[in-house]
């Protein structure tokens, strides 16, 4: 656990492509020798960041639905909790230097679907719960609605985390506005 944290500090410090054995020994306080004892490969490490950072990340969001019972304060909670909170979101950044790597690691792409695939089933639950209670009205079909809420989240969420053009409150405005048309509920914008 001790290795990870470090490797989690290292990346986030660093990059994760200019990320070295010896960043993460140092920021373990241990020596390198310790570092490929127990991992051979730094990408085995990385991998074990990456799968724990989509863990964290799609448990966050499945309580934050879970812990509410109308569908409506439902779709708000995952709405907020799938764009970072600032350009320093810890979770967020460990994510978005991952992202690259899926087109040449299998095992980034894995955890790339699977992080795609979770938050777009958890839309997909929310929207149908609220068509059924007579909540919603989707304009699109639940699985389409929720991809593209999934798509937005990563665009507004990749431009808060770098500073570009957007900040976290003008991604959350865009994010509810377009949820707010797509389930034909305008009280859903802020």
């Amino acid at each position: 656990m001790e290795l990870l944290n470090a490797a989690r500090t290292a990346i986030l410090r660093r990059g994760l492509h200019a990320t070295r054995v010896r960043d993460v020994a140092d920021e373990a306080g241990v020596a390198t020798g310790t570092v490929t004892y127990y991992f051979r490969e730094l990408d085995e490490l990385f991998d074990l960041v990456f799968a724990e950072a989509v863990e964290r990340f799609c448990a966050v969001r499945e309580r934050d639905a879970a812990s509410r019972s109308e569908p409506r304060e439902q779709l708000a909670a995952i709405l907020r909790s799938g764009l970072p909170t600032g350009p320093d979101d810890e979770l967020c950044c460990l994510l978005y230097e991952f992202s690259p790597r899926a087109r040449q690691r299998p095992t980034d792409a894995r955890l790339r679907r699977e992080l795609y695939g979770r938050q777009v089933d958890l839309y997909v639950q929310v929207l149908r719960a609220g068509t059924d209670a007579g909540r919603f009205l989707l304009r699109r079909p639940a699985e389409e609605v929720a991809a593209n809420l999934v798509a937005l989240e990563d665009a507004y969420g990749y431009h808060v985390i770098a500073q570009t053009f957007m900040t976290r409150q003008q991604a959350e405005h865009h994010l509810f506005g377009y949820a707010s048309l797509a389930v034909a509920d305008p009280s859903l914008v802020p």
